[in-house]
């Protein structure tokens, strides 16, 4: 089963969607970003990027229901970022 330590929020009602369904949610998620970053409203492209944040936790555990090992992809991205330089590591 998936650790819970990895995730910042507690699970929400959403986690019964499909995959797909919860795809496009996120998707919704990303543009209302978009939206706000055009309109230059900094205050509300922070708010979305939480949304995007809790909605990609919301997706992640539907796949762990599925199946996925969500700790290993997510150390899988950390080390692909890791060798191409992208954190600040002092």
């Amino acid at each position: 089963m998936c650790d819970l330590n990895i995730y910042r929020f507690p699970p929400t009602r959403f986690t019964s969607n499909s995959p797909w369904r919860q795809w496009w949610h996120l998707f919704s998620e990303v543009l209302e970003l978009g939206f706000a970053l055009l309109q230059r409203n900094v205050q509300h492209a922070s708010r979305e990027t939480w949304d995007v944040g809790q909605s990609s936790e919301t997706m992640n555990r539907i796949l762990a229901g599925l199946g996925a090992d969500v700790p290993m992809a997510r150390e899988h991205v950390i080390s692909g970022c890791r060798e191409r330089g992208y954190y600040d590591e002092h």
